[in-house]
């Protein structure tokens, strides 16, 4: 899966633990909007918990809450890159 996460707290975009009915750490790009890198998923002792948690603030996120944060993210990001660059064409 390759799910964008953001943390509401601090803003993370990079890195996170992710807990469901596995364990796996991730870093992801905020330039390219997915994961560049991950660990190999591990089983989870807590199968019924889903959550994300920012490296940063230690903060506990649901799941849900941290992909749509992340969506969102994305879709202004790429919004923005769109309007620049169109800036530029009609400049040069």
């Amino acid at each position: 899966m390759n799910t964008f996460f953001v943390c509401p707290r601090c803003g993370n975009d990079k890195e996170f633990k992710i807990c469901t009915t596995n364990f796996q750490a991730i870093r992801q790009s905020p330039e390219i909007g997915r994961r560049v890198d991950e660990s190999d998923v591990l089983p989870s002792l807590r199968q019924n918990d889903s959550y994300i948690e920012c490296k940063c603030c230690f903060q506990r996120i649901e799941y849900d809450s941290a992909a749509a944060t992340g969506r969102r993210y994305i879709q202004a990001t790429q919004r923005l890159f769109k309007v620049k660059h169109a800036a530029i064409d009609r400049t040069s």
